[in-house]
C-alpha cells in the first residue's frame, strides 16, 4: 500500500460527539490525495469506538492522561505521509481542505509550515459567534487574530497559526514539549523559525473550530491560553513579544488605579490611558455589531475584549513565575510508543 500524503493527527480530548463530528469532515473531502487518520486517546472516552466506526483503518493509539504534546508526540512517530496535518477533535474540516493543502503543498515546495484561519462553525449560538468575531479583531486578540479571520495569503511566523489547524512536512517536524499544558505548537514554531523554515499563511486553509458555550468557559480557555504563552516566553525568550504582554501590562495598570484611589498618596494617573481603552474597546464592539449585523451583539463583545484581555494576561503572569520545579513535575512521563490499534484503512487511502 503506497505511503499517504496527508496523515491527520488528532488528540481525542473533548467528547465522543465532537471526535465523531470531525472524523465526518473527514469522509467527506472531496478529490483529497491519499491520506491517514492518527488519534491519540487520552483515556477521556472510548475514542477508539468512535474512530473505528468512521475510519476501521486508522491507528488509535493509547497515550493516556498526558499533556497534549506528549500525545502528539507518539502520532509523529508511527506518521507516514508527507504532510502532518494538526486538526482539534472539536473542529470540523470543509469538503475541499485536504484536496486545497495539497495544491498549496505542491505550489510551494519550499515550504515547511502551512496553516489559515479557524471560523466560528455555522448553527454556532449568537454568544460563540460574537465570541469569534471578537477573537478574529485586533483589540480583540492583537497579533493573533489572524488565526480566527482570514487574512491574505503569504509567506508568515507563528503569530499566524494555531495548532487546531496547522500542518508541518514531516521531515523537518521536531518534538512537541511535553510539559507544556498549552502553546506547544509556539515552541515547534519557534524552533523552525531558528531554523530559516519557510512558513505560509493561506486563507483558503480554513476550519471550523467549536467556540466555548458560556462566559465562564471561554474564560478559562482565554486564561490557558495566557499561561501557554508566559510559560513558552520564560522558557525561550526569543518568544517574547511586547503584543503578548500588553494585556498584563492592563491589569497592572488598572492595580495601579486602584492603588491611587485606595490610598491617596501616589501621583495622580490621569484618565487618559483608561479613557482610550474604553473608546477602542467600545468602537470595536460597535464594528463586531455591524459586521455581524447585529445589533445585540455590541453590548456581549463590549464584555468580552476586557474578558480576554484580563484573562489571557493572568495566565501570561502564571505562566512567567510559575515554578519551573512544578512545571517540570507536572511533565508527562516518557511513555514507549504504543500499540496502535488498527483495523483495515479507509478504501484509497
Amino acid at each position: 500500500m503506497p505511503a499517504p500524503v496527508v496523515s491527520i493527527c488528532i488528540v481525542a480530548g473533548h467528547n465522543a460527539v465532537l471526535l465523531d463530528a470531525c472524523l465526518l469532515s473527514l469522509l467527506a473531502q472531496v478529490d483529497a490525495p491519499a491520506f491517514e487518520v492518527l488519534v491519540a486517546d487520552n483515556g477521556r472516552f472510548d475514542a477508539a469506538a468512535v474512530v473505528t466506526r468512521r475510519f476501521p483503518g486508522a491507528q488509535v493509539l493509547a497515550t493516556g492522561r498526558v499533556l497534549p504534546g506528549a500525545a502528539r508526540n507518539p502520532l509523529v512517530r508511527v506518521a507516514r505521509g508527507e504532510l502532518l496535518l494538526f486538526l482539534d477533535d472539536d473542529v470540523t474540516a470543509p469538503p475541499d481542505l485536504l484536496r486545497t493543502l495539497g495544491a498549496v503543498a505542491a505550489l510551494h515546495p519550499d515550504v515547511v509550515v502551512f496553516g489559515g484561519p479557524n471560523d466560528t462553525p455555522p448553527r454556532s449560538t449568537a454568544f460563540q459567534v460574537v465570541q469569534g468575531a471578537v477573537l478574529a479583531s485586533i483589540m480583540g486578540a492583537g497579533p493573533v487574530s489572524r488565526r480566527y479571520g482570514a487574512r491574505h495569503a503569504g509567506y508568515a511566523d507563528e503569530r499566524w497559526f494555531t495548532l487546531c489547524n496547522l500542518a508541518v512536512r514531516r521531515v523537518a517536524m521536531p518534538a512537541f514539549a511535553d510539559d507544556l499544558t498549552c502553546a506547544e505548537e509556539n515552541a515547534v514554531l519557534a524552533e523552525l523559525r531558528r531554523s530559516g523554515a519557510p512558513m505560509r499563511y493561506e486563507p483558503e486553509l480554513v476550519v471550523f473550530h467549536e467556540r466555548r458555550a458560556s462566559k465562564r468557559d471561554f474564560a478559562r480557555q482565554m486564561h490557558k491560553y495566557g499561561k501557554g504563552r508566559g510559560a513558552l516566553m520564560r522558557r525561550d525568550v526569543s518568544t517574547v513579544r511586547a503584543a503578548y504582554l500588553a494585556p498584563s501590562a492592563l491589569i497592572a495598570y488598572a492595580v495601579l488605579v486602584v492603588a491611587v484611589a485606595v490610598l491617596g498618596s501616589l501621583p495622580a494617573l490621569g484618565p487618559a490611558p483608561a479613557g482610550l481603552y474604553a473608546a477602542l474597546v467600545l468602537a470595536t464592539a460597535a464594528r463586531v455589531s455591524l459586521s455581524l449585523r447585529r445589533p445585540l451583539a455590541f453590548a456581549t463583545a463590549a464584555g468580552l475584549i476586557p474578558l480576554v484581555h484580563l484573562c489571557y494576561g493572568s495566565g501570561v503572569v502564571q505562566g512567567l513565575v510559575a515554578s519551573p520545579f512544578r512545571a517540570r513535575a507536572a511533565r508527562a512521563p516518557a511513555l514507549p510508543l504504543p500499540a496502535p490499534h488498527t483495523a483495515g484503512q479507509r478504501p484509497g487511502s
